[in-house]
């Protein structure tokens, strides 16, 4: 049976040129910085409310004071139970009907909001070595078929030793800030469930 060559200069490894795998994993990590340094900011305009604020809140809330409580919650506070609380004081303030499906639903939306380019981040995480190892195995298929000491031989070495660090490169502290980040996330829907099962008793009742 007749196979085809795999290297040499009329091979399918040659007709891909060596900087093929380096230069995909350099836009991989472009879009890893992006999605780390616009994730930080979001995550990092958050702040929590403190436990003598939401007492207030509390109190001002059981007095019919809305708009007070409302003013209060987005002075001290900042991030999506700010958002989501706010909306349903909104509509308590109007004597909205479903209070608590409209809190739910919003926070839903929040966690939407959240969730954006995670999914994204921690693929780059994954596929990042993986397309390391994509390179080094052609990068020593090369070096392997011309032989050697040849000049072909030598690029397949380095394209197979660039790859596998620049996959672990980006592949590292991507995990990291995605571990990172999926954390900040679940700390501000404990923070959600928290503050909902407080106020939204006061004002379902």
């Amino acid at each position: 049976m007749y196979l085809l060559p795999l290297a040499k200069s009329n091979s399918l490894i040659s007709a891909i040129p060596p900087e093929t795998i380096p230069v995909v994993i350099f836009i991989v990590s472009i879009v890893a910085l992006t999605i780390i340094i616009e994730r930080s900011i979001f995550f990092g305009r958050f702040k929590s409310i403190l436990p003598d604020d939401l007492r207030t809140i509390k109190d001002l809330l059981r007095a019919k004071n809305y708009d007070q409580a409302k003013d209060v919650l987005e002075q001290k506070s900042r991030g999506p139970a700010t958002t989501a609380l706010g909306l349903v004081i909104d509509h308590k303030r109007r004597n909205y009907a479903h209070i608590a499906d409209e809190f739910r639903s919003e926070a839903y939306r929040q966690i939407f909001l959240m969730e954006k380019y995670l999914t994204g981040l921690g693929t780059i995480a994954t596929i990042s070595p993986l397309l390391g190892v994509l390179g080094t195995v052609l990068g020593m298929i090369r070096a392997f078929a011309e032989g050697t000491g040849t000049k072909g031989a030598e690029t397949g070495i380095s394209e197979a030793l660039i790859t596998t660090a620049m996959g672990l490169g980006i592949a590292i502290p991507a995990y990291v800030f995605y571990n990172y980040l999926v954390k900040k996330k679940e700390e501000k829907i404990s923070e959600m469930e928290n503050l909902s099962e407080q106020i939204l008793p006061i004002l379902v009742d």
